[in-house]
């Protein structure tokens, strides 16, 4: 298991809290993980960036990555 900071935006923020760090072995573990303790997560879509590189399939985690948690977002 490796150690990762948590940082989220928008309205993750408000549901998440302060930046915070948990274990998880790859960034699946980790969406699981936290919708188990924050139920309300898992009706919402969102994106995730390991050390600020936005990923669409599952990554494995090292300690100290930073995984960013980001609302749906749509341009125009």
């Amino acid at each position: 298991m490796s150690i990762v900071k948590i940082i989220s935006f928008g309205k993750l923020k408000e549901i998440l809290g302060p930046d915070f760090k948990a274990e998880a072995e790859n960034t699946d573990d980790l969406i699981n993980k936290l919708n188990e303790k924050f139920p309300q997560l898992k009706d919402l879509k969102l994106r995730i960036a390991v050390n600020q590189k936005i990923i669409s399939e599952n990554t494995e985690l090292h300690n100290n990555d930073v995984a960013a948690l980001m609302p749906p977002y749509s341009g125009g």
